[in-house]
């Protein structure tokens, strides 16, 4: 099923409180955008954009009536001098960093008598296959790719499967490409073969840890996964987490653990966080999987540690019966035998086989289910909301740079729109040849850093780049974004007022007033109207923009207000500024509130605002040379 929205629209944007009309022309021609503003632009590239056209690709690939899959997650870094037992006593039953004490004691994991056993009792239990985290075939990963090679011999034995977590992607930039590609090829190449292989429609399936895709940009994705295929032959990859960019991208969905929640709140988290995920990856024609586990303890591997209460199975049991409801492809339980963090069913002295009979109960459950059908997927947007304009052409032959620590879906949706996205460090930031790009990205948290070399190099920076006529767009995954000054010790030294984004701070809000966001759809094409005020489980801390918060002659335009119930205005929660006073001008900025995206679905949302931003560039003015030169 395509959604495209065909219908052609000209903007006009109001005047701003000041009586200062900024008009934007859109023009549609042939269905082709022209976009009314600097003619030295009109010769950009319009050539095919690859991540564009992958994700056009990947859409192809629809599954649906998956084999139910019981999986765990398994570590085989366990032997000695390999540090997974910390100065253990088999004489007085104790592990330096775990809270329990294993059944079959400190045992290493190439002992193939330990790795029947782990096996013959999972089977038992109801789990299906065992997920061996990896990392790689570097010499510090030899004694981690031996266990692996063991438990996949041993599994192939006892019609048992395995799959692969890919724990790490370092380096950067080609190196860090280069090395992906070999590491998948080889994994694929030396066990993707094995019977005992988990597979889905016969490719191997590889499980992407967080850690991976936190490492990894999102514009090397498309060339990893097509050279490692070239290389090694298909192959399926799970993302962790839940996200529609991750859901165009990657064939899975799954997280890896189970996030703390208060005892009182468990369930209603879990029902939710499960349903939404399993719905993306539904909706997409993606495989799920949601993670269950039944605790967590590492104080005495981490001080102070962290501690998640078992509650004598209760706490499984929970995640168990909400992960059922939710109805996903698979379960992966989180885990087997982590013992520093204090996740392992695996038996123990302490708790004896309790977690693997509580485990039985509920894997027979979930395996009898018929698979789940998924009859159609949602194809992956052609056009910008509300417009006919190619969302691959919105800056498409353009590098556009990103803010250190900035998210993944604001990125996954630039790249798509076309963009050469560059990863920038606070370095980067103060060096005015490599920090040249129309515009600018921030979708980080609250934290920065002002200073790489001298004091607050990194915030006269960014006044210097609005003054060669930038454009910064905020987007954050945190309510007051350059708040913590990160070479302060991450002390508070906002800059939000020197950069004049608008932002005041946290203002209270009252959701029981019925607040209502109202989007100015003639400037954001395609979105909705008005949406309420999220009322889900977060941060709701809002943090608005106000026009008293910059210069009185810039111009200043809401262009999504919160408002209460009597439509009284409770904040501007995205604004776009032009800034007219010295030193910013004749720079530009957006600041969204956090929220937003997920208040309008981030996809529209953010599809819509590239759109609104991609008909304001302009080309950056030269780098002022000194007197004399």
């Amino acid at each position: 099923m395509k959604s495209e929205d065909n219908g052609a629209k000209t903007a006009m944007l109001m005047s701003d409180q000041n009586n200062r009309t900024l008009t934007l022309g859109l023009a549609l021609q042939c269905g082709f955008t022209i976009f009314l503003f600097c003619s030295c632009l009109t010769g950009r590239s319009q050539t095919t954009n690859s991540f564009y056209q992958f994700i056009q690709d990947q859409s192809e690939r629809h599954y649906t009536k998956v084999p139910r899959e019981v999986l765990a997650a398994y570590y085989g870094w366990y032997g000695p001098g390999q540090g997974g037992w910390l100065k253990p006593n088999t004489n007085t039953h104790e592990i330096g960093n775990t809270a329990r004490y294993p059944a079959k004691g400190p045992y290493s994991s190439h002992d193939t008598e330990v790795i029947d056993w782990q096996i013959d009792q999972a089977k038992a239990h109801g789990i299906t296959g065992f997920i061996v985290s990896w990392f790689g075939v570097g010499p510090e990963a030899a004694w981690v790719n031996q266990s692996l090679a063991l438990v996949l011999q041993r599994a192939e034995k006892k019609n048992f499967k395995v799959s692969v977590y890919w724990e790490q992607a370092p380096g950067g930039g080609q190196d860090q490409l280069n090395r992906a590609v070999g590491e998948l090829a080889y994994l694929l190449k030396n066990y993707g073969t094995n019977s005992a292989f988990l597979k889905v429609d016969g490719k191997p399936v590889i499980f992407v840890y967080g850690r991976v895709l936190a490492q990894v940009p999102v514009t090397f994705w498309p060339e990893i996964i097509r050279k490692a295929r070239g290389d090694a032959g298909d192959f399926v990859l799970f993302a962790d987490g839940y996200l529609h960019s991750w859901a165009y991208l990657f064939d899975g969905l799954h997280t890896y653990g189970s996030p703390p929640v208060e005892e009182n709140k468990r369930r209603e988290t879990y029902a939710r966080l499960y349903g939404e995920g399993v719905a993306i990856a539904q909706k997409h024609g993606r495989m799920s999987c949601v993670a269950v586990g039944a605790g967590y303890d590492d104080r005495k591997q981490n001080k102070p540690g962290w501690w998640v209460d078992r509650l004598d199975g209760k706490s499984y049991r929970v995640l168990w019966e909400e992960a059922i409801k939710a109805n996903p492809d698979w379960v992966l339980i989180s885990t087997w035998n982590e013992w520093p963090e204090g996740t392992e069913i695996e038996p123990s002295l302490e708790f004896g086989d309790k977690y693997l009979k509580i485990t039985s109960e509920y894997a027979t459950q979930f395996l009898r289910t018929p698979p789940v059908i998924i009859p159609a997927a949602v194809a992956p947007p052609r056009f910008t909301p509300g417009t006919t304009n190619r969302v691959d052409r919105l800056f498409a032959g353009r590098r556009i740079g990103v803010l250190p620590g900035s998210d993944f879906e604001p990125r996954f949706w630039l790249a798509y729109c076309g963009a050469d996205v560059r990863q920038l460090t606070w370095a980067d930031v103060v060096d005015p040849r490599q920090f040249n790009f129309p515009f600018v990205l921030h979708a980080g948290t609250d934290h920065f850093s002002s200073t790489v070399k001298v004091p607050d190099d990194v915030t006269r920076a960014l006044i210097q780049y609005h003054g060669r006529g930038g454009f910064l767009v905020i987007i954050p995954t945190f309510p007051w974004p350059f708040l913590y000054d990160d070479s302060h010790g991450g002390q508070p030294r906002a800059i939000s007022d020197t950069l004049a984004t608008g932002v005041t701070g946290w203002v209270e809000t009252h959701p029981a007033n019925a607040l209502t966001f109202h989007a100015k759809t003639n400037i954001l094409f395609g979105l909705r109207a008005t949406v309420p005020f999220p009322k889900t489980i977060g941060d709701l801390r809002f943090t608005p923009a106000t026009r008293t918060r910059v210069p009185t002659n810039d111009a200043y335009v809401p262009l999504v207000q919160l408002k209460d119930n009597t439509g009284t205005v409770q904040g501007d929660a995205v604004v776009y500024i032009e800034h007219r006073a010295q030193p910013l001008s004749p720079g530009k900025t957006i600041y969204a509130w956090m929220r937003t995206p997920e208040a309008f679905g981030s996809q529209d949302f953010l599809l819509s605002l590239y759109q609104f931003v991609s008909t304001r560039l302009k080309p950056l003015q030269p780098i002022s040379k000194p007197q004399g030169r």
